[in-house]
């Protein structure tokens, strides 16, 4: 094994190698994004399963939001980044409001962001699988 000086960058063949994509992974994030919506008594969890999640009224959309004149067709998109969520709206009449402001632009969610799209209300969280 070769002797490492200072400011290696650890490209040299002594790194560790890729593993291959036929192993099986010793453990597996059971972490999973999402958006939470309280409904009478009960609390809902709308995971985000996909790099781009989209939201609206169309039922092509991740998360249909039925009967609410409030919500656009195609409302607003959340884009997975790596381990950041960003959340933008797509132009709609009504806007997307977090934590009570209007966004414009891209916005990073962040675990308990307060997000309205209609008349609808969520919270977005992060669960564990044991959740």
């Amino acid at each position: 094994m070769a002797k490492r000086k200072p400011g290696d960058d650890f490209s040299s063949d002594d790194v560790a190698k890729p593993t291959s994509e036929a192993m099986v992974p010793t453990r597996k994030s059971g972490v999973q994004a999402g958006l939470e919506e309280t409904v009478g008594t009960e609390t809902l969890f709308h995971a985000i399963v996909t790099d781009i999640f989209n939201i609206g009224r169309d039922p092509e959309c991740n998360l249909v939001i039925r009967k609410d004149t409030k919500t656009s067709r195609k409302h607003a998109t959340i884009t997975r980044q790596g381990m950041a969520y960003v959340l933008e709206d797509n132009g709609s009449s009504n806007g997307t409001i977090v934590n009570g402001e209007k966004i414009k632009g891209a916005y990073e969610l962040k675990v308990g962001d307060n997000v309205k799209i209609g008349h609808r209300e969520f919270v977005f969280a992060r669960r564990t699988g044991s959740e």
